[in-house]
């Protein structure tokens, strides 16, 4: 029951992002004119959309959500051995997830381009990968027939979820518009929500492996 709380409050804490405090600003980058196959408006959107000027610390950390859904998984590993498969997805997250925040100190140009695409597109990956194991792994873990309807929905929730996360990774690539990004945001959060809800009902099916 406890790991399972704490994973639902580490899954609220990755969801919403709400930048409060701004720790450093990045060095400012420098549109590269002449770069062959990196053109400026790619440089632009990446550096100054995707990467931004500063490094903040979010309101509900992403860290201390990883942390949460790491003692989480902790707690169910009684109730299948099969919770351990996210331990490798949640670890590189986590790296991710620093490492992008740095990369601007570390890496300029053509680099800082190259690499912040590619770190943003497999922390994107990484995470789905870990909630996908979370997910599915608590639904198989509590599909006993009378709580296959909630399994089915804390699914469905959670796909929802990835969809409107796919969708707002390009359209903040891209700088849509505010309150474009804001509908995604809004209806991803609400996805999450119904999945947790659901996750929440499935509680109690909770069963130790020997008891299976």
């Amino acid at each position: 029951m406890i790991g399972l709380v704490l994973i639902m409050i580490g899954l609220i804490f990755s969801t919403i992002d709400i930048p409060v405090y701004t720790i450093a600003s990045y060095p400012k980058y420098t549109i590269l004119h002449s770069e062959e196959g990196l053109g400026e408006v790619i440089q632009e959107y990446v550096a100054g959309n995707m990467i931004g000027n500063e490094l903040r610390i979010d309101l509900f950390s992403d860290l201390f959500a990883y942390l949460l859904i790491f003692i989480g998984v902790c707690f169910l590993l009684k109730y299948n051995v099969k919770f351990i498969k996210v331990f490798i997805p949640l670890f590189a997250t986590a790296f991710l997830y620093v490492f992008m925040k740095v990369l601007p100190f570390w890496y300029g140009g053509k680099r800082l381009i190259v690499y912040g695409l590619a770190v943003s597109a497999v922390l994107v990956v990484a995470e789905i990968l870990m909630e996908y194991f979370l997910v599915y792994t608590i639904a198989q873990t509590t599909a006993d027939l009378p709580n296959q309807r909630d399994t089915v929905l804390m699914k469905f929730g959670w796909i929802g979820s990835v969809l409107c996360r796919g969708f707002l990774y390009f359209i903040v690539l891209v700088g849509l518009d505010r309150w474009i990004i804001n509908i995604y945001i809004v209806a991803q959060i609400g996805f999450m929500a119904f999945c947790l809800h659901r996750m929440f009902l499935c509680r109690k099916y909770l069963k130790k492996q020997g008891d299976m």
